[in-house]
């Protein structure tokens, strides 16, 4: 049996459940969401689209590090587009960076998805109205 690597699969899943609550809000996005693997870090990209300004296109990186002191410890990269490589890796140093940890994984969980789905929705309503379903 093949099964996916842990910190793949709660990246996946913390990804999957933004894009659920982006659904449940009637926010209707463009985006792809990728794997990425630089040999020490591993985990979820989600890239998001603006329809009418590339140039505000948005990235996040979701992984569990792998020098992290509790097992529900997940961080959370912010960038644009442009700083996203060919491999999904991000390419600079002057990224936001956010750190999510809890005694319970589940409100772990629930904090960083509410975290990335405010981030969406905050992002797009600068710059135009966010088109509903």
């Amino acid at each position: 049996m093949i099964v996916w690597n842990e910190k793949i699969k709660k990246s996946e899943n913390l990804i999957n459940a933004v894009i659920n609550q982006l659904y449940k809000n009637n926010i209707n996005t463009d985006g792809v969401v990728g794997i990425f693997n630089n040999g020490k870090e591993e985990g979820c990209v989600l890239k998001i689209f603006d329809k009418y300004n590339p140039n505000i296109d948005l990235c996040i990186w979701v992984y569990l590090p792998s020098n992290r002191k509790i097992n529900n410890h997940m961080e959370v990269i912010v960038g644009k587009h442009i700083n996203c490589t060919k491999t999904n890796m991000w390419d600079d140093m002057n990224l936001e960076s956010f750190t999510f940890e809890n005694s319970s994984a589940r409100d772990m969980h629930n904090q960083a998805r509410d975290f990335i789905v405010k981030l969406i929705t905050k992002n797009f309503d600068k710059t135009h109205d966010i088109p509903k379903l």
